[in-house]
């Protein structure tokens, strides 16, 4: 049997892709909102070293701490007859610790609610740090290139990003943190000082997250609300979940979700990425999932084996959606490297669902890519399952699930092949090696699954954000 070659020496060669700087939708995009940050009228300076709440925020004469500045009342961005921030203002953060941040009518006067983006960032250079971010009941604020961490020593089991009921909110280019070392935690390190979430979305309507980075965190992100986009972050050393969503007209695309710690044994199941509907929903709608990344391991940190084990916490499931209905779910060109266990990409209680041209794969075993009926027993609606590569493909559904020109693996170990053509992942892939956790799942030529996939329905662009061939689809999250 001919195996594909390869020129370079690709370790985990997927870390090094990059995508396109572009969404770009599979189906018809869900509404994000169309607000955008305008040039600032004025400009204002805080400085935690040698600022005073006796200045005036300018260069020369900064304020001291972001906190302090809010607790003063100086920033209203409904009235600019208060304060001396206000709407479409910027404030540029100059080095140190601004404080425990509150946005929050309780906290700031009712100045919340603004008519427009007030923009906090840091100064070029320079590396502003927030012990936490709590933004409630706003609207029209945006943070960005900042450092958000526990303070040195801190136990606790907070949150350190957390926005509720509020919209119009930019997330964007942040260090998101407990600490920043924590490579050498044990497991009791983990139970008192990794925070519960990164960042958390509640009630969230038209806001975006993106160009983020979360880690040594138990739980990466939870999104709640309508309207949200989420691209372009990493979650990287968790816990629990990378990822956890029930949002409706929401964007999940380009991001990365690696490295999840299975030595804290917290009774809980572990997922890159879990949707469910909350009790007071009726459903879920509109919900793209595109170009993601999940790998349970990197083989980067000591504490997490280069091969999950499978046993006790030491696994991690793909993309799942275990509860409650879903309408309108596609998706696409995601690749997923679950780590001991079968779920890799696993979805119940979908009506209306794509999911196209993605790669699952285990990084020890077998997995799946499945369509289930729902947790009380409802089938599946008009669900296309479509030029995926995947070690095995399931579903308990006898009706409303379509199989349609995958690629499954030799020696799957599942009884759940669904007349799919089986093929050895040697000949597909440019570089597979399930013993050193070195992949690299470009096709190689010859590859089998170049040009064997369907057309009808697949996505425009592949994982890396190249324009597919329509007249030759390939299957699988790469073009050839």
């Amino acid at each position: 049997m001919m195996k594909c070659s390869w020129t370079k020496p690709f370790l985990i060669a997927l870390l090094c892709l990059t995508f396109s700087p572009a969404i770009k939708a599979q189906t018809t995009a869900p509404t994000i909102g169309n607000a955008t940050i305008k040039r600032p009228v004025h400009i204002y300076y805080i400085d935690p070293v040698n600022g005073s709440m006796n200045g005036d925020g300018s260069p020369s004469r900064p304020w001291s701490t972001l906190e302090a500045v809010l607790q003063a009342n100086l920033i209203n961005g409904q009235d600019k007859t208060s304060g001396v921030v206000h709407a479409r203002d910027l404030i540029y953060l100059m080095t140190g610790n601004h404080g425990d941040i509150h946005i929050d009518p309780s906290w700031n006067g009712g100045k919340t609610l603004n008519t427009d983006f007030i923009t906090i960032q840091a100064a070029p250079g320079n590396k502003p740090v927030f012990n936490s971010l709590d933004i409630r009941n706003a609207s029209y604020w945006a943070f960005r290139d900042l450092i958000i961490q526990n303070p040195p020593n801190y136990t606790g089991r907070g949150t350190l990003v957390s926005l509720a009921s509020v919209n119009n909110i930019f997330i964007d280019n942040n260090v998101v943190r407990s600490d920043p070392n924590a490579v050498a935690w044990t497991p009791q390190d983990w139970a008192t000082s990794s925070s519960f979430f990164g960042i958390h979305v509640d009630s969230a309507s038209s806001c975006t997250i993106s160009r983020n980075s979360i880690s040594n965190v138990e739980n990466g992100v939870y999104l709640n609300g309508d309207g949200i986009l989420f691209t372009k972050n990493t979650i990287d050393y968790f816990a629990n979940d990378g990822l956890q969503f029930t949002s409706s007209d929401t964007i999940i695309s380009q991001n990365s979700i690696t490295n999840h710690y299975g030595q804290w044994h917290d009774g809980r199941h572990h997922d890159g990425m879990q949707g469910w509907t909350e009790v007071n929903q009726d459903s879920t709608t509109n919900v793209v999932i595109d170009r993601n990344l999940v790998m349970a391991s990197t083989g980067v940190y000591p504490t997490i084996p280069v091969i999950p084990t499978g046993v006790g916490d030491d696994y991690l499931q793909g993309i799942s959606i275990f509860d409650g209905v879903w309408n309108n779910v596609t998706v696409t060109n995601n690749i997923v490297v679950a780590g001991g266990v079968y779920h890799g990409i696993s979805l119940y209680g979908m009506n209306n669902a794509t999911v196209a041209n993605n790669t699952v794969v285990n990084q020890n075993n077998q997995t799946w890519i499945g369509i289930f009926n729902s947790g009380t027993g409802k089938p599946p609606v008009n669900v296309v399952v479509r030029n995926n590569i995947g070690s095995c493909f399931a579903s308990n559904a006898t009706s409303g699930v379509v199989f349609d020109h995958n690629i499954s693996f030799v020696s799957i170990g599942l009884d759940c092949d669904n007349g799919i053509p089986v093929v050895d992942p040697l000949t597909v892939f440019v570089k597979y090696s399930q013993t050193t956790a070195s992949f690299d799942f470009r096709l190689c030529s010859g590859s089998p699954a170049i040009g064997a996939g369907n057309p009808v329905g697949a996505p425009i662009y592949d994982f890396n954000g190249k324009l597919r061939n329509p007249s030759s689809i390939d299957v699988g999250a790469f073009a050839y």
